[in-house]
């Protein structure tokens, strides 16, 4: 007689108890893992409520320093006219009807063009001598203000001229104006209040109750909050209770939101359901009693035999299966079958999903092709409005829009011209767009000698639509100048290179070296630049000397795409790329 302690199924339960071990702290560990998410949940929400609560008056402190962003141009070009630039503002003020007052405060502390009111000067202000030391924008609360005296919020914008400081243009909002757009907290949510603050913790807003400053935390405990810029704190408050405190960034460095929660009214509750760290001691409990009944060695052996089957075949081996003996269960048999039939489905999927591969990647061309098209077709509309046209300036501008289409169009045709959708060598692009680029300006520039090097450079395909649209613009402006060239030819040389990793497209022509001619910091620029941030690329653009002549060089590095990419991957990047394109444009 066999001991029990000899039977199979006894010796698996003591192997499956030490089995089980690893996996019972596994899961331990996970449910408490999922109870500290949890709280991180809670935390998110009250956060979360607390950036509602202020959505308002975010809004409009936002709006107050967009507002004084756009007026910085405009009042610059009346400073010289004190009389012309506070009417302007007074206007300003009178047409928005959200904020009470708008004045520019000079280098020199004195503010004499303001909305109403006579100039003021603010020159023996020690907060206002710190923020000229050191200009940057932010939101401050005068509980009396200079010229209202009323309680205002101000937004401040340093204001610069040729990269000089010239000094603040300040906007305020009275308390009456943040009273009508405050939201009021549920009270079933538990927060007691909100508050605006800046970086310095002094408090812009709140709601008008005798305890409101009573429920803000203590200096020293703000400032240590304000420091985590987002969380959820417990901490005491003025008044000396111990309250649940949120702080959430509103606007980076600038303005932060603070909730003040009561600690016995929060929405969540505050107990932990730790008994769920014992279900997986029930569950070994389980499965002891299943092996005890259930295991048998001829299971085990032909399970293992099929395991292993579908092992090779999850690793790619896709031979037929062999089936089990005879002698094997007929339940196994059936489990066998099963696993057959399934193999024999995953193999006719495999094949359906490679040809809806292809079939996609014809589409995908097909797409490009009709982009190209409509494109062109663009094109073709801004070159009859152009002949309408007898403003030179208007005309200008329409060749500049209709060169872009142009540039999109020449990138999709490149699209659905390579012969795999997975090729992404950037010469072809580059080439195409220098020969559009050239033919269109053949009547401008006749003399332009051109020189080009384009080496094999790979590029993903979300970075090489914006280069082309990079270079398409470098070249039309290197093309626009470079018969301004002064004592000899009029040169234009285009280079693709690689090195270590980094990609380097350069665009250099000789314009002539009198500022006057020089390409200035136009649309052109700006496009260029934000290219070449969107691709993660560094751009220089300036003057450049090259075998002894002056020019203006554009040149773009950023890093080379990793060759032999996976066909699907690839075909999913080009997707993405298309997608995109067509929204930039």
């Amino acid at each position: 007689m066999f001991e029990i302690s000899d039977r199979l199924a006894t010796r698996l339960a003591i192997l499956m108890t030490l089995a089980l071990a690893p996996l019972g702290a596994i899961s331990i560990y996970s449910e408490y893992q999922a109870l500290r998410e949890q709280a991180r949940a809670n935390d998110a929400m009250l956060v979360s409520r607390t950036l509602d609560a202020v959505a308002g008056q975010r809004g409009l402190l936002e709006s107050a320093m967009l507002s004084a962003h756009r007026l910085t141009p405009l009042v610059l070009e009346r400073l010289d006219d004190t009389a012309a630039c506070s009417a302007f503002l007074r206007d300003f003020i009178e047409a928005t009807g959200l904020f009470s007052f708008a004045g520019f405060i000079a280098r020199d502390g004195v503010m004499r063009c303001q909305s109403q009111g006579a100039p003021v000067d603010f020159g023996a202000s020690e907060r206002l001598q710190e923020t000229m030391a050191d200009p940057r924008s932010f939101f401050s609360f005068q509980p009396s203000g200079a010229i209202t005296g009323r309680p205002v919020v101000l937004a401040n914008r340093p204001v610069y001229s040729d990269g000089d400081f010239m000094g603040y243009i300040s906007i305020s909002i009275s308390r009456q104006t943040f009273s009508l757009i405050s939201t009021e907290p549920e009270e079933s949510s538990g927060l007691r209040m909100t508050y605006l603050v800046n970086p310095a913790g002094d408090t812009l807003t709140h709601e008008d109750t005798a305890d409101a400053a009573d429920r803000l935390p203590e200096g020293a405990t703000l400032a240590r909050f304000l420091q985590a810029r987002n969380g959820v704190f417990r901490g005491p408050s003025e008044s000396g209770d111990d309250r649940m405190f949120t702080i959430a960034e509103v606007i980076p460095g600038q303005l932060y939101a603070l909730g003040s929660w009561s600690s016995d009214q929060l929405p969540f509750a505050a107990a932990q359901s730790y008994w769920r760290l014992g279900f997986p001691v029930l569950m070994w409990f389980a499965s002891l009693a299943v092996v005890m009944f259930a295991v048998d060695y001829m299971v085990v052996r032909h399970l293992k035999r099929l395991n292993s089957q579908l092992r090779r075949f999850a690793l790619g081996n896709r031979e037929e299966f062999q089936r089990l003996p005879p002698e094997a269960p007929a339940e196994l048999h059936e489990i066998d079958s099963t696993f057959s039939k399934m193999a024999l489905l995953i193999r006719r999927d495999e094949r359906e999903r490679e040809h809806a591969l292809a079939e996609k990647t014809i589409l995908l061309k097909e797409v490009h092709h009709r982009v190209k098209n409509n494109l062109q077709l663009i094109a073709s509309i801004l070159n009859l409005q152009m002949r309408r046209l007898r403003d030179p300036d208007a005309r200008l501008i329409l060749q500049g829009v209709q060169a872009r289409v142009r540039s999109l169009a020449t990138i999709h045709r490149t699209l659905y011209e390579q012969d795999r959708i997975s090729e992404r060598h950037a010469a072809s692009f580059f080439e195409r767009i220098l020969q559009e680029t050239l033919s269109l300006a053949s009547d401008g520039a006749p003399d332009l000698k051109v020189t080009t090097q384009f080496e094999g450079v790979n590029m993903a395909h979300d970075k090489i639509i914006p280069a082309s649209l990079l270079f398409a613009e470098a070249l039309t402006n290197a093309v626009k100048y470079a018969p301004d060239a002064q004592g000899g030819e009029n040169l234009l040389d285009i280079s693709l290179t690689r090195q270590d990793g980094i990609a380097q497209l350069r665009v250099w022509n000789s314009v002539s070296g009198t500022p006057d001619k020089v390409p200035g910091d136009g649309l052109g620029r700006e496009l260029m630049t934000a290219f070449a941030l969107q691709i993660h690329g560094e751009i220089d653009i300036g003057p450049h000397q090259r075998n002894g002549r002056d020019g203006w060089q554009v040149c773009l590095r950023m890093a080379e795409q990793a060759p032999q990419a996976a066909q699907p991957a690839a075909a999913a990047g080009l997707a993405r790329a298309g997608t995109g394109t067509a929204g930039a444009g």
